[in-house]
């Protein structure tokens, strides 16, 4: 076999990202390295597309997206699978028909992701349930809290046992429910584009909306992806049905959110919040949620570990060698990923 790989100096091998997966390359075949340096892009990008012309599998560092065209595509003569981390984003350089005609698999390992971010999404939840960061800051201010740590309008103690509400139930929320089972919470989900099956497998209960599904929970979790058709779906009325005291998390882009809405609940001491992500970024640095006490606030780090895009790429590298030698890959990109993406899918009716 041979593979052709597209690497950033800068990113992917500054960062080891690499190693794993090119070892794994290696031991089914020919591993052919093109490298895109600082101010030599296209440079790079032409060594990888000459090479990828007589590769059977072509693998890209995570998070970059090449300028492929259909006469690249045309140009492969042997290749069966490219794969990478596209955050399904393949507007404009994928086309799935041409792909499938060529008998070319596409992967996208950015669901590879998944176990990061739903363990920063527990994680945050229970600094929140906890108020565990101003515990920390207190003693480190030189004070100790001579009573026990109380917050009584908000929802404070344990996670065992409280009211879950997961605002989607993509790859994230789907393994946040599987984190949070031992915490033997009640669980709901609202995700029109889900089966009542999956919902039965991991054990949680459907809602008829997201208002129904806000006003139901003590800890509102949202793990949607940014698309066209859920902008700001988190909007006013779902923010407003939370019950006082509610504890909110987001990891996936504030985008989902009606940001407004969200800002007036926290600022009446109404709802406390764990976010990760925000519109824009980074905030202003005079941004008064920076400061607040009920809002805890995270760089955009959910996913952003070194171990999480080395898995990232050998995961791509394993599904490039599944393809190649008669195995099921992982992480398959489809046209109904391309299309929910793209705003193009409706939910059932």
């Amino acid at each position: 076999m041979r593979f052709s790989v597209l690497l950033r100096e800068d990113f992917h091998i500054a960062r080891h990202y690499q190693s794993e997966g090119c070892d794994l390359l290696r031991a089914h075949g020919q591993v052919d390295i093109a490298t895109i340096k600082s101010g030599q892009e296209q440079e790079g990008l032409d060594q990888f597309l000459s090479s990828m012309k007589e590769a059977d599998g072509a693998v890209v560092g995570p998070w970059y997206r090449p300028a492929m065209r259909s006469e690249h595509w045309h140009q492969t003569e042997n290749l069966k699978v490219f794969a990478g981390t596209f955050d399904n984003r393949f507007a404009n350089w994928v086309d799935f028909d041409l792909l499938e005609s060529r008998g070319i698999t596409l992967i996208d390992t950015s669901r590879s992701m998944t176990p990061s971010v739903a363990e920063f999404a527990l994680a945050m939840t229970l600094n929140l349930i906890r108020d565990i960061p101003e515990s920390m800051y207190l003693v480190r201010q030189g004070k100790w809290k001579e009573q026990p740590w109380e917050k009584s309008n908000f929802v404070y103690g344990d996670l065992t046992g409280r009211r879950v509400g997961l605002a989607g139930f993509g790859s994230i929320n789907r393994r946040y429910a599987e984190l949070v089972q031992p915490f033997r919470c009640s669980v709901r989900v609202y995700d029109p584009f889900v089966s009542d099956e999956v919902f039965s497998r991991y054990g949680v209960k459907r809602a008829e909306s997201l208002p129904d599904l806000a006003e139901s929970c003590e800890i509102f979790v949202i793990g949607l992806p940014p698309t066209p058709t859920t902008q700001g779906i988190i909007s006013r009325d779902v923010i407003d049905a939370l019950p006082n005291g509610a504890l909110l998390v987001l990891v996936t882009r504030m985008a989902v959110v009606e940001q407004e809405a969200l800002w007036r609940r926290i600022q009446a001491g109404e709802i406390a919040a764990a976010i990760d992500v925000f519109a824009p970024e980074p905030p202003p640095s005079d941004a008064w949620f920076r400061h607040h006490p009920n809002v805890l606030v995270t760089p955009h780090i959910a996913g952003g570990t070194d171990f999480c895009h080395r898995r990232c790429f050998t995961d791509a590298c394993k599904d490039a060698i599944a393809v190649l030698t008669g195995g099921t890959p992982r992480f398959q990109a489809t046209i109904w990923d391309h299309q929910c993406y793209e705003g193009k899918l409706k939910s059932p009716a």
